[in-house]
């Protein structure tokens, strides 16, 4: 099969908020210079917004979550409903440059490569604001300062291409982790799943390619230091619960490797451009060690709760369903 086709896009939805930044996400695609089979939308138990979408968009497959409700259990219901040999992930607030799947799916020539991410670059509903570093621009499912082209432990899920290959040997994302319409905005289920593929495929490789490029939208409503700080701490838990699905002591070497060389470097770097006149650089090294800050503590109370509530499964929901 050739690798620009047999390609399933598989885009998750759960409120009406994101209508149309969505229609954007769905434009993207039916742009693109290499065409893809099939575009599902999966809607996470909200039928009011299926029949909308069914009646908006006739050929495009939407279908319900049949799992627990979530960013996890949606994309294993598209995993579940998709016919290509690439699935390619976006989310309802981003968008695709027109050749993004054709310099994707060159990887896919070589047959090691699992998955591959491009370059997500944010698309500012508004002024950015002065004190955000571009070391955490993760917090809004952006590629960050000293993330580097080449190979990766795991993939941002904002915009990805896997094979279909992983999910067939190692099930699909884990529903411990992952994005609800309530609660803490969690994360971290891309890289528990990328962690579970490297070791069944010890010769396998997750990319990130730099040319591609995705607009990921950032509302309002993540313009405030005080989701900032929530995301940071969510981001710590959901940490904490990789840890314990992981059992490795290497599964957070790249977050030891970010925090002992990549913040330290950004705080000399706002200070450096408060020194040259800059003075919100100050704001954006306070950022940088309340973020850290933040997301310490969202790991140590997600290590607290852990103990204090039975072990988590080591097995996805996909991976149960063939267990002995």
């Amino acid at each position: 099969m050739p690798p620009t086709k047999g390609v399933s896009a598989i885009i998750c939805v759960h409120s009406s908020q994101r209508w149309q930044a969505m229609h954007e996400a769905v434009r993207s695609i039916r742009d693109q210079t290499e065409p893809v089979t099939e575009i599902i939308v999966v809607v996470d138990h909200n039928p009011i917004l299926q029949a909308r979408l069914e009646a908006a968009l006739p050929d495009v497959k939407i279908i319900p979550n049949a799992e627990e409700r979530g960013l996890s259990g949606a994309r294993n219901t598209g995993i579940a409903n998709a016919n290509g040999a690439l699935l390619l992930f976006l989310d309802d607030d981003a968008a695709l440059e027109k050749d993004w799947l054709r310099k994707i799916s060159e990887h896919f020539r070589y047959g090691h490569i699992l998955g591959v991410t491009s370059r997500i670059v944010p698309s500012w509903e508004g002024a950015r604001p002065p004190w955000f570093p571009d070391e955490f621009l993760w917090a809004i499912g952006c590629t960050y300062q000293g993330m580097k082209p080449g190979r990766v432990r795991n993939l941002i899920g904002a915009s990805m291409c896997i094979s279909r290959t992983v999910f067939e040997t190692v099930g699909g994302f884990h529903h411990s982790l992952g994005r609800a319409a309530t609660g803490l905005p969690m994360g971290c289920e891309e890289t528990e799943l990328c962690i579970r593929a490297g070791r069944a495929f010890p010769d396998g490789e997750f990319r990130f390619d730099d040319a591609p490029s995705t607009a990921h939208l950032v509302g309002g409503e993540r313009l405030t230091l005080r989701y900032f700080l929530r995301r940071c701490f969510a981001e710590g838990s959901s940490k904490a619960v990789l840890a314990a699905l992981a059992t490795s002591a290497h599964a957070l070497a790249d977050e030891r490797r970010y925090a002992l060389r990549t913040l330290p470097r950004g705080v000399l770097r706002g200070l450096g451009d408060a020194l040259r006149g800059d003075v919100t650089g100050i704001f954006r090294a306070t950022a940088i060690v309340s973020g850290f800050t933040a997301t310490a503590l969202g790991y140590l109370t997600g290590k607290h709760a852990l103990r204090a509530r039975p072990s988590i499964s080591k097995l996805s929901p996909l991976e149960s369903e063939r267990a002995p």
